[in-house]
This record gives structure tokens, C-alpha cells and sequence, in this order.
């Protein structure tokens, strides 16, 4: 039971240190997708080259980055959610 507590306070710590705003969440997630993009890409050129083993590697690599680019979409979207928006922005006032 201690031991629980000692990792969930270490956890808290941890997220604390290394708080990424929205503008990053946009950014890394960006980054992630265009190496997934990447990764797919070497993948298809090892299957056409008959290298399994570099194909699976690629794509679970490509995988991987589509996750991470995935969960900081997510982590901007509900960040954004949280933020209290301004009705008279210059957006609102063009429709």
C-alpha cells in the first residue's frame, strides 16, 4: 500500500515537471504523424525489396508514432475544451 502511494506521488511529480502546452500538444503531434507518415513509407519500399524483417519494424515503428501523435492530439483537444474562449474574437465575428 505504501509503495502505491510512493509511485503515484512520483508520477504527480513527474507531470508537474514536464507540463506541454497546447501549442506543443499541436506541434509534437504534428512531428509524430509526419514520422509515421515517413515510416510507412520505408516500410512499403523494404516489402517491395522483399525485407520482411525491415517491413514489420517499419511499420511498428510508423504505429507507434501514429499513437504519440495521437494521444497529443487528444491531450490539445481536451486542453482546449478546458480553455474559456472569448465570444468576441475576430473568428466568432466572421460568421
Amino acid at each position: 500500500m505504501t509503495n502505491d502511494t510512493h509511485i503515484d506521488t512520483e508520477q504527480d511529480e513527474h507531470l508537474d515537471d514536464e507540463f506541454v502546452s497546447i501549442s506543443q500538444c499541436h506541434a509534437l503531434a504534428a512531428q509524430h504523424f509526419q514520422e509515421a507518415a515517413k515510416q510507412h513509407g520505408l516500410a512499403a519500399e523494404a516489402y517491395d525489396a522483399g525485407n520482411l524483417y525491415e517491413t514489420h519494424r517499419r511499420g511498428y515503428l510508423a504505429y507507434r508514432n501514429q499513437l504519440l501523435a495521437t494521444q497529443y492530439a487528444e491531450m490539445a483537444a481536451i486542453d482546449e475544451d478546458d480553455e474559456e474562449f472569448d465570444d468576441e474574437s475576430p473568428e466568432g465575428n466572421a460568421q
